[in-house]
């Protein structure tokens, strides 16, 4: 990249999962900044990895939850792509294709 030349941005949703994970590490290898959402960016058991891919290039952790309105708003802004890679997960259901 030459200098002035800006990063392309993308974010990943769901980046304590493996799909997302495996993206992560691609786009950062290929030169790319990127953001990714977790439920709970704290959570060093689910998110140790995500810290690691950091050394590989620019990674932000971003919170954000798909049941609640408008927390993805901060992940998304300034991305030149957006990978929908998170999925919501309702483990009381009775009916879990219903659900």
């Amino acid at each position: 990249m030459s200098a002035g030349e800006r990063r392309k941005t993308a974010c990943v949703t769901g980046g304590s999962g493996y799909i997302a994970s495996a993206l992560i590490k691609l786009l950062l290898v290929k030169g790319y900044a990127v953001k990714t959402t977790v439920r709970d960016p704290d959570d060093t058991e689910k998110n140790s990895h995500l810290k690691d891919l950091q050394g590989l290039g620019p990674l932000e952790i971003i919170r954000a939850d798909l049941s609640e309105e408008g927390s993805f708003d901060q992940a998304v802004s300034g991305c030149d792509y957006v990978f929908l890679v998170a999925a919501p997960l309702n483990l009381m259901s009775a009916d879990p294709e219903v659900n």
